[in-house]
């Protein structure tokens, strides 16, 4: 009898074994959870690098052309992102906060436009014309319109037409009369925080060096995007290769030249502005069009580069054999 129980429990023991130490014994749905997954925690949602670089683009027009490799440019930081920001081309350390020189000037000239009249008549101070820098050919105690002081800012890139506009802030606006140059600068604040361009930080309306002064590649990116589409009628001023003002009594001529050597020479280029100082390097911001079919505008960003006209038209260049257009 006791063998015969013996030989029982064995078959029993060992039919448990087989029954119990397979998968079917697992679960397919926690009572308290989600389905268990055998596979390691750290793997189950692991994607390979090929697929992650890749899984974005492939479906996306314009098509990458893989053919042509990356390219390797010697600024800080680099950027290439469509009009519409939804598709970044090239990066290199865009958000990287840096010095952004007379890239400033952009930030200052949306102030003027969402806050000025822009036919006022302003009188030039000396204390404006001792600015660093672009000058801008302004006379002491010249009256002159806040339009035509936008063009000598934006063209050439005056810095004494940027000064001259921070100091005359209209009334209404100043929270501080006696300093409107302070108020200017949190106004110019002010919008960098509305934009959400969260690496930007303006101590002065021209770009002249200061360590709490900066911006990065894609705050750039989304500031110039908003300055021509709300305000297109700037674009005149960051296209145009020559162009003339006056003095509001028409007595003094301004011939201006503009400092973006791209202009005419490279098709795609339809404006741009420039920025240099000895901390900053070169930088220039650039919106072109015209590579294809697939095109709606692209912004190209240059910060820090020993040589800013040269590194954007080598990045315009490989934009139109590294993308497929037609």
């Amino acid at each position: 009898m006791n063998y015969r129980l013996t030989i029982f429990l064995l078959i029993i023991f060992g039919f448990s074994i087989w029954a119990f130490s397979g998968d079917s014994f697992i679960p397919k749905e926690h009572p308290d959870g989600p389905a268990y997954n055998p596979q390691p925690a750290l793997l189950s949602n692991f994607v390979s690098p090929v697929f992650v670089a890749f899984s974005g683009d492939e479906n996306m027009v314009p098509k990458r052309n893989w053919l042509i490799p990356n390219i390797e440019t010697g600024a800080k930081s680099a950027l290439a992102i469509s009009f519409d920001g939804k598709r970044i081309y090239y990066e290199k350390n865009s958000r990287t906060r840096l010095p952004m020189a007379s890239l400033t000037k952009l930030m200052t000239a949306l102030v003027v436009a969402e806050n000025y009249d822009l036919d006022r008549v302003f009188t030039v101070l000396p204390a404006a014309l001792t600015r660093e820098g672009e000058r801008g050919d302004l006379r002491s105690y010249e009256k002159i319109t806040a339009r035509s002081l936008l063009a000598m800012m934006l063209v050439e890139s005056s810095n004494d037409a940027a000064m001259v506009l921070a100091q005359n802030l209209p009334e209404k606006m100043e929270k501080n009369s006696a300093n409107s140059f302070s108020d200017f600068m949190n106004l110019m604040n002010q919008k960098a925080w509305e934009l959400e361009l969260n690496d930007t930080h303006f101590d002065n309306p021209d770009g002249l060096d200061s360590p709490t002064h900066y911006s990065s590649a894609f705050d750039l990116s989304n500031l110039f995007r908003y300055l021509l589409t709300r305000h297109s009628w700037l674009r005149e001023y960051l296209k145009n290769q020559n162009m003339v003002v006056y003095s509001a009594d028409g007595k003094i001529q301004h011939r201006l030249k503009n400092s973006n050597d791209l202009l005419g020479r490279i098709p795609e280029v339809e404006a741009g502005k420039t920025g240099f100082t000895d901390n900053a390097g070169g930088s220039l911001i650039l919106f072109t069009s015209g590579f294809g079919d697939f095109d709606r505008g692209i912004i190209t960003v240059i910060l820090g580069s020993d040589d800013r006209f040269g590194e954007s038209e080598k990045l315009i260049n490989w934009l139109r054999s590294a993308y497929i257009w037609q």
